[in-house]
């Protein structure tokens, strides 16, 4: 079901928004007549009247006096909306092809009940709206002040879902079950609140580590799926139960000190793909984050995980051979390598053919091609570290 336009709404202005869904369908990113009925209809210049934009020459700060902004708040880009102290994006706008990439793999029918978490400006929820009802869906975001603006810009724009304020870990009970979960927010693991609110055969869409997966619900408590081909990062859900990543000031702060082990290890194949490596690496390590200094031929890689407090420094030279140093007891380095190891040995798949599966009691399972295939590593084990 497509909501009619509302006859107090505000249009989009001056066709914005319709050249928007005609840039969309072009690029393939809309691929349905109802979503991009949804984005030539919701007035996306609504929910960002300020927002900043980062270029090559630095970062661009637009208000609704500024002239050009509406031309910029139409274009396929993230625009973001508020910064942290430290001058971290803490919410945004996401690109409208993102996003309409992540609404068309929900794949929904009409009634279906949604829950979005992170509500952000409350323009995606207005998509959902527009698409199925407002009586349909459910937002949630941890920032009392942006979930404030977000139900102003939305009634301004004629919809009424729900929003809250609440911890998006523990997903929304009073509007449990859902049948679709979409998180726009990045993920180090799928909340086990999640599973719970599904409906039978529901899905879960979410930015996990550094990839979009699409996760089914199996009957048994559990969910599986695979991951969408293109890599994707969305900002962290704020949550007590789920550590934001380490600054990369912090990374090498910690990694320049004492380790409790150090060795040699041979070369490791893969390092060479950037986008792979920090793909599996987000997937081990939840919390982590690499910085990746070039020096002297060779490369230095400085691992931090935010959540454990373990580290490593692997000093690797211009053949690939390296010396780690590690802190925390886990194998980082050797699981890492174990993972690009097994990548590179399979001919070094893209992300598209690598899934994962939820068990109901929480433990995260990588898989390559098939859920029971040979290739699968328990990412919350004990093993998981061990190389």
């Amino acid at each position: 079901m497509t909501r009619s336009h509302t006859p107090g709404r505000e249009p989009a202005r001056a066709g914005h928004a319709d050249r928007l869904a005609r840039q969309l369908e072009a690029n393939g990113s809309v691929r349905s007549p109802q979503w991009r009925h949804a984005f030539a209809t919701v007035p996306r210049h609504l929910f960002v009247p300020a927002f900043h934009v980062r270029t090559p020459d630095g970062t661009v700060s637009y208000t609704d006096r500024t002239p050009g902004w509406l031309e910029a708040v139409y274009r396929d880009e993230t625009l973001i909306t508020r910064f942290s102290p430290e001058g971290l994006a803490v919410s945004s706008s996401t690109e409208p092809s993102l996003m309409a990439l992540m609404l068309e793999s929900l794949k929904v029918e009409d009634g279906m009940r949604i829950l979005e978490v992170g509500t952000g400006t409350g323009y995606n929820a207005a998509l959902l709206s527009e698409r199925l009802g407002s009586a349909l869906v459910t937002s949630v975001d941890r920032d009392e002040a942006l979930v404030e603006q977000a139900r102003v810009a939305l009634a301004a724009a004629g919809y009424g879902p729900t929003v809250a304020a609440s911890d998006g870990a523990w997903g929304y009970a009073p509007g449990a079950p859902y049948d679709r979960v979409l998180a726009t927010c990045g993920l180090g693991r799928v909340p086990a609140a999640w599973l719970e609110q599904l409906e039978r055969d529901g899905v879960i869409l979410a930015n996990v580590g550094l990839g979009l997966v699409r996760l089914r619900e199996r009957g048994d408590g559990s969910a599986s799926g695979r991951f969408l081909p293109d890599a994707a990062g969305f900002m962290r859900l704020r949550s007590p139960s789920a550590p934001d990543q380490p600054t990369v000031a912090r990374v090498l702060s910690a990694t320049a000190g004492d380790p409790d082990r150090v060795y040699w290890t041979e070369r490791v194949p893969g390092l060479d793909d950037h986008a792979m490596s920090e793909f599996l690496l987000s997937l081990l390590l939840p919390s982590g984050l690499r910085v990746v200094q070039h020096r002297d031929g060779g490369e230095v890689h400085c691992v931090l995980d935010a959540a454990s407090g373990i580290w490593v420094r692997a000093e690797v030279d211009g053949r690939g051979r390296a010396v780690v140093s590690e802190h925390g007891g886990a194998r980082v380095w050797e699981a890492f390598g174990g993972l690009l190891r097994d990548w590179d040995g399979a001919g070094r798949p893209g992300i598209g053919r690598y899934g994962l599966t939820v068990a109901a009691s929480g433990e995260h399972l990588l898989w390559l091609d098939r859920p029971d295939g040979a290739h699968r590593w328990n990412l919350d084990g004990a093993e998981a570290l061990q190389g």
